[in-house]
């Protein structure tokens, strides 16, 4: 203590100097923290989404992303780096805070079977049965039920149709909205006919409304409880 006392009395723009040195190095420090801190919150936030929700790819963690920093001379209470989302994913942040699920248009929310996914939950929806290439064309349409005697010959033709054709069969769900079926197999025994089908789409449902399931604020909360260690190590290194 006495040694920067004589350098406070004996040259002041010494100790001048070693102040703006130690600043600098602080905000250097400062910088590092933040930027270290937004590095493994991101880290920790693809940890949880990878342990709390179905990931079919990597799309959705890609999208997780953090900015950094730029070296520069700030005060301190101006250093902060943010780390989030794009909008690519802006989904997550549903899952994040929880609100209703909306179609994006329509009036339904289409909503793919593992049948779409090509037998697995787990995988993302194949291509051929992403819902926007499942237009009218590749659906049977054009018939009228009052040209059969009854309901079920009314089915059984249109399954005809989607079978024969390699089209997709709407049936079931609401009026304004079908969901959709492949039809696997058809056999006709004389009169009668039996088919079987797998369900590709349900458009049964006008919204959902997932719970909020964060992912997002507990790995800021996680790594905050360190931010203190961080920062005492980049002193460290700057030899503070």
């Amino acid at each position: 203590m006495s040694e920067i006392a004589d350098m406070v009395y004996d040259d002041p723009e010494k100790m001048h100097l070693l102040c703006v040195d130690l600043k600098l190095n602080l905000i250097k420090a400062a910088q590092a923290t933040v930027n270290v801190k937004a590095a493994l919150a991101r880290k920790e936030a693809i940890k949880n989404i990878k342990g709390d929700f179905i990931i079919r790819n990597n799309f959705t963690t890609a999208q997780v992303q953090f900015t950094p920093m730029p070296e520069g001379r700030y005060s301190i209470d101006a250093i902060r780096s943010t780390i989030g989302i794009t909008e690519k994913a802006s989904y997550m942040a549903r899952q994040e805070e929880g609100g209703a699920h909306t179609p994006a248009q329509g009036q339904t929310l289409a909503i793919p079977t593992d049948v779409a996914r090509g037998g697995t939950i787990r995988s993302p929806v194949i291509s051929p049965m992403r819902v926007g290439k499942l237009s009218k064309k590749r659906r049977v349409h054009g018939q009228s039920n009052r040209e059969y005697k009854s309901m079920a010959a009314f089915n059984v033709a249109r399954a005809f149709v989607a079978f024969s054709e390699g089209l997709f069969l709407p049936w079931g769900g609401s009026e304004g909205q079908r969901n959709l079926h492949e039809v696997v197999s058809f056999r006709r025994s004389g009169d009668a006919a039996r088919f079987e089908t797998m369900q590709v789409y349900k458009f049964d449902k006008e919204k959902t409304i997932p719970q909020p399931q964060p992912w997002l604020f507990p790995a800021c909360d996680k790594v905050e409880t360190d931010g203190q260690d961080i920062f005492n190590s980049q002193c460290r290194k700057l030899g503070l």
